[in-house]
């Protein structure tokens, strides 16, 4: 059951006085709810002197209240608080006849309780539902209570305050700079810049999960939110591992407004083609083509990922151009399915990992020659799932073995 306020406290007094006294309600009573009454309806007093035929004069019932706990509530809120509670104080219990409390924003009443005066209720609990049970839309709402009397006693009525049905979730971009980040020193960073836009309630705080390529948690922020709020990642994930050369990085940002409504916004965090020295010359660990599934085709895949494929590959031009009296060794290496099954392994790594891991070294070796670089100067090798990173069977990283390397020789 819900809680009277003081203000509704004040009210029964005031009412109390009323009847006993039949006086106006002073002044400094009229003006003390949080709701917004609507004082119901009465005559003067009788006259001392009137004939004793005349009707009784009706005893003004006061003022009835309706008030909301919040200023407003999301039914789909992550903070647990769906609903939304009414407060409801009737100034003259004893004479109710019936009730009626609608609800309705400015197109009209979406839900409406009622009830007689058998029963009366102290609060009311409303979900966001339309009397259809469907989702009411959201905006500004406010509660109105009717209340209609026995004998002389006139109707009364109340409204709240507006509050506000939250069903719109906060929106926003995300903004990455540099477009492919290469963290080769502890001064390199990424900034994630969060520009949002709030519906009718206002943002309250944000988080942001950066994935790995496999799907996994890799790092996580948040905090309360400020216009502008932004971020800088110097690419370390939790465990203090650097991102990888030539990968996506996917970024999820949950906006919460004030009532708990959340907007998901979602960007990726592209790596550069990172060359790493090694002891004999310098390695590029993965170039990052996203090939159609089970083929060399690079450019039949989703129109985003086609473009980034030609991305990467002038990328990978580019650098390779700064090392003119180097030989490139580029090989491609596949994830085994059958890891658990040695006769199964041995077929899958012959007739389809061997071949399609050089199928893809080839497609990038010529898209090389396409972009300036001498074929004469790269080779491309298929090892299939012979030189793995992590064990086939973790599914958590074995995305790591699906890679195409490029060595860079003397």
């Amino acid at each position: 059951m819900g809680k009277l306020s003081s203000t509704a406290i004040l009210a029964v007094t005031a009412a109390c006085v009323l009847a006993a006294c039949q006086t106006t309600k002073p002044e400094h009573l009229a003006s003390a709810s949080a709701s917004a009454p609507v004082a119901a309806s009465a005559s003067a007093p009788a006259s001392a002197s009137a004939p004793a035929s005349a009707p009784a004069s009706p005893v003004a019932p006061g003022q009835s209240f309706i008030e909301t706990e919040a200023r407003g509530f999301s039914p789909s809120s992550e903070t647990g608080k769906t609903t939304i509670e009414l407060s409801l104080l009737f100034a003259d219990p004893g004479s109710v006849r019936s009730w009626k409390v609608s609800l309705a924003d400015e197109k009209g009443v979406k839900k409406t309780y009622a009830g007689t005066g058998t029963k009366l209720p102290t609060d009311l609990v409303w979900d966001g539902k339309t009397d259809s049970g469907q989702p009411a839309p959201g905006g500004l709402y406010t509660a109105r209570l009717a209340v209609d009397y026995e004998g002389n006693v006139p109707a009364g009525a109340a409204a709240s305050k507006p509050f506000i049905l939250d069903t719109a979730a906060p929106t926003g971009v995300l903004s990455i700079s540099p477009s492919f980040f290469a963290p080769q020193s502890p001064a390199d960073k990424v900034t994630i810049g969060i520009d949002a836009t709030p519906a009718l309630a206002a943002i309250d705080s944000w988080s942001m999960d950066i994935y790995d390529p496999g799907g996994n948690l890799f790092k996580s922020f948040y905090g309360k939110w400020e216009k502008d709020t932004s971020v800088a990642w110097d690419g370390k994930g939790v465990d203090g591992s650097l991102v990888l050369s030539a990968q996506d990085y996917p970024v999820v940002v949950k906006l919460r407004d004030e009532f708990g409504n959340v907007g998901l916004v979602k960007s990726t965090v592209a790596t550069d083609i990172i060359v790493e020295k090694v002891a004999d010359g310098y390695v590029i660990p993965n170039s990052l083509l996203y090939f159609k599934a089970f083929t060399a085709d690079y450019r039949d895949v989703p129109p985003e990922l086609a473009k980034q494929n030609m991305i990467r590959l002038d990328m990978l031009a580019e650098r390779l151009r700064k090392f003119p009296d180097y030989r490139f060794e580029i090989i491609g290496h596949a994830v085994m399915i059958h890891w658990d099954d040695p006769a199964l392994g041995k077929l899958e790594e012959e007739y389809v990992l061997l071949p399609l891991s050089k199928a893809r070294a080839e497609a990038i070796k010529q898209a090389l020659v396409e972009r300036g670089i001498a074929a004469s100067a790269m080779e491309a090798v298929g090892v299939g799932a012979t030189d793995q990173i992590v064990p086939d069977s973790d599914y958590k990283d074995r995305w790591q073995n699906r890679r195409t390397a490029i060595f860079l020789l003397k």
